[in-house]
């Protein structure tokens, strides 16, 4: 009793000399309450008076005599700053790296599961072939080649005359060049020579032979479509295609065309966790950079990530470098299918959203569209100027949608039905296709088909129009050719494309649906 009698007497003698102020206890102030705005004897005030300890997003922090303004941070604080720090840095170095690892990832399979040689051409038919493909469509054939321009030296790609359609690319996917009748060539063949950034123009070179493209980057990606319809056809036209050195244009050695079979997998996806950044640091080995990169590349290289070196990753950064890896994974789907980015393209009051946010080479006026790339690049794949031709009857149209009407995120175990209203705008056919959210590709079903259009045999509604139901089982009184199968254990999105888009298309008269749940 005595002791407490004594505890009770001291409290309220030092209770009251707190209440006046003779005795102070730290107290955590919120960063947001900071003084700014102050005046040069305020400023030099504050470090003496500014708070001590700051409660922040990432916890308590805490500084020496004069506090954040005038004080030094804590051993404790200077750790968990120089954490976070290293964090934030990983963060946005993934997000910068979404398009390189993208097309590393496509070449590495190019090159070690086909067997592809620089300049050879791999072709992928059916659906299942292409497989790996970030939001490929399910109908046109693909066919790519890749070149390492610090092996092949400069690089010639003889393009033949006929309806032919494609890109050239550097390995961050801006587009440097559109050819065949996409292109300036429009389809009368055209004979380019393919440099690296730094690499000289072979003395005694002919101009009027040969059209000069400077890559942005030591790898190169050739993205080339037979137009015809008639695959014997497609298949001569694709054959005549050359690539090859220009040191040995005399005597050049041409590859046969690899085609890609059914029961072959591989994916260009970017990969989850440490996967990625093993991705980025073995394409960061073989290319050169911009000066707008080497920020980033300081950024990696103080995480372990340095060009040339050893990836040897201390713990501490290999357990910041997962975390980022999962926490910027993440990041760029809240971008990707929930866009900040404005849209002003038709359909804005519908949830068929703009696919081609980001310009063909990223340049926007004073910047680079860092987190519009990095968007475009984590569900889709290439770019080329004739993407974002927006004219009636010329090239195509792509909406894309990750909710319903209702504003939910699609998901594999639900019914939902898209009602396509009679004229579709589309002088040549339209499509709609459906992806699995990992992977972005086409999606793998029992029902192997991940599409269906207007050329696909749709039963039509009394009015003329089309209505396509997506769900795990085939819905009682739904014909099974309007019916796309959808995984109960994974979420799903979809792209409608627009073939030939009609001019009710641009002026938005054709009454586009949402894609609806049905209860």
């Amino acid at each position: 009793m005595r002791s407490l009698a004594i505890a009770l007497s001291f409290g309220m003698v030092f209770g009251g000399l707190a209440d006046r102020g003779l005795i102070t206890h730290a107290q955590s102030v919120d960063v947001t309450n900071i003084k700014d705005e102050l005046s040069p004897g305020e400023f030099r005030a504050y470090g003496e008076s500014s708070p001590k300890n700051l409660r922040s997003r990432i916890g308590e922090l805490t500084f020496t005599k004069g506090g954040f303004a005038g004080g030094y941070p804590s051993l404790e604080t200077i750790k968990t700053l120089k954490n976070e720090l290293d964090f934030h840095k990983a963060t946005q170095a993934y997000i910068w790296a979404v398009p390189i690892v993208s097309y590393a990832r496509w070449l590495e399979s190019h090159e070690e599961l086909f067997g592809a040689k620089d300049g050879q051409i791999v072709r992928m038919i059916s659906p299942k072939a292409k497989q790996g493909i970030l939001t490929a469509n399910a109908t046109t054939p693909y066919a790519v080649a890749f070149a390492d321009l610090s092996r092949t030296g400069p690089l010639v790609f003889d393009i033949p005359k006929g309806m032919s359609a494609g890109v050239v690319n550097d390995i961050w996917q801006r587009g440097i060049h559109d050819f065949g009748m996409s292109g300036p060539d429009r389809g009368n063949g055209a004979k380019l020579l393919i440099l690296a950034p730094e690499m000289a123009i072979p003395n005694g070179l002919d101009a009027n032979e040969y059209t000069v493209i400077r890559n942005g980057s030591n790898i190169v990606f050739l993205g080339i479509r037979a137009l015809m319809p008639d695959p014997a056809e497609a298949d001569q036209l694709l054959s005549s295609f050359r690539i090859f050195p220009y040191a040995k244009r005399a005597n050049p050695t041409l590859h046969p065309i690899i085609d890609v079979d059914e029961s072959t997998e591989w994916g260009q996806w970017q990969p989850h966790g440490m996967a990625y950044w093993q991705a980025l640091k073995k394409i960061m080995d073989r290319e050169v950079f911009e000066d707008r990169d080497r920020f980033f590349l300081s950024m990696l290289a103080s995480l372990g990530l340095e060009k040339g070196q050893p990836f040897q990753p201390t713990a501490a950064q290999a357990e910041v470098l997962k975390e980022a890896a999962v926490i910027g994974e993440a990041m760029l789907k809240s971008i990707t299918f929930d866009k900040p980015f404005s849209n002003n393209a038709p359909y804005k009051g519908t949830n068929w959203d703009q696919l081609m946010v980001v310009t063909v080479d990223d340049r926007d006026g004073d910047m680079d569209q860092l987190y519009r790339r990095a968007a475009f690049t984590w569900e889709a794949v290439s770019r080329g100027k004739a993407y974002y031709i927006e004219q009636a009857g010329i090239g195509q149209q792509y909406r894309t949608a990750y909710k319903d009407g209702k504003g939910n995120f699609f998901e594999g175990d639900k019914h939902y039905k898209l009602t396509m209203p009679p004229n579709a705008p589309a002088e040549v056919f339209w499509s709609i296709v459906v992806y699995d959210v990992n992977t972005r590709t086409l999606i793998l079903n029992d029902e192997g088909r991940a599409a269906l259009s207007s050329r696909t045999g749709l039963i039509q509604n009394e009015d003329g129009s089309v209505t396509v139901h997506f769900s795990p089982e085939l819905p009682a009184g739904v014909e099974k050719a309007n019916w796309i199968q959808t995984n109960p254990d994974e979420s799903w999105f979809s792209y409608l494309r627009f073939y030939g888009p009609t001019q009710a298309y641009f002026d938005q008269t054709y009454p586009l649906q949402d894609i609806m749940p049905v209860n």
